[in-house]
């Protein structure tokens, strides 16, 4: 019921959309192009049914995805596990084309790599911390200040004052 093609994991619901069947199993190892700033440690997982309730079909999901960052205050290396919930309505097709709500089937196929994919851009958060109180990064030497502080003088001067300098000094 389920194929591998050029990478991407394609469901089968032909005969969910026929009614020839009530329900399918998912349980897929998915690949996804790690190209938004994560490493994965193992492949994204899908696992869930497909149900056909009397001419109206979900799927129904959780996406479990390992992956690798870095911190984006101290650059500490992370590993994080996202567990997500899938709801989505299939139909055939549908008359109003904006509705993205639905997965429309190519030739009775859904794509899980392009599912699982969508998702994860739209879940992963916005910035990766160790902590919720990481002091990051020097901007001037570069040490981790969540170890101590490195001792340079982080206060810079506004050189638009520079010309009163020494209004005060005595000659």
């Amino acid at each position: 019921m389920e194929q591998t093609v050029n990478n991407r994991y394609l469901l089968d619901v032909s005969d969910l959309l026929r009614g020839d069947r009530r329900e399918l199993d998912v349980d897929a190892t998915v690949e996804v192009s790690d190209d938004m700033g994560i490493t994965f440690i193992e492949s994204p997982r899908i696992t869930g049914k497909a149900v056909n309730m009397s001419g109206y079909i979900e799927l129904s999901a959780k996406l479990i995805v390992k992956y690798e960052t870095v911190c984006d205050r101290c650059l500490k290396e992370l590993e994080r596990e996202m567990v997500l919930d899938i709801k989505c309505p299939i139909a055939e097709s549908l008359e109003n084309m904006d509705n993205d709500e639905y997965l429309i089937p190519e030739n009775g196929l859904i794509d899980l790599s392009e599912l699982a994919r969508e998702n994860i851009i739209l879940n992963l958060p916005l910035s990766h911390l160790c902590d919720e109180n990481c002091k990051g990064l020097c901007t001037k030497c570069g040490a981790d200040l969540n170890h101590g502080d490195c001792g340079c003088v982080r206060v810079e001067k506004d050189p638009r004052w520079s010309a009163l300098e020494h209004f005060f000094d005595e000659d």
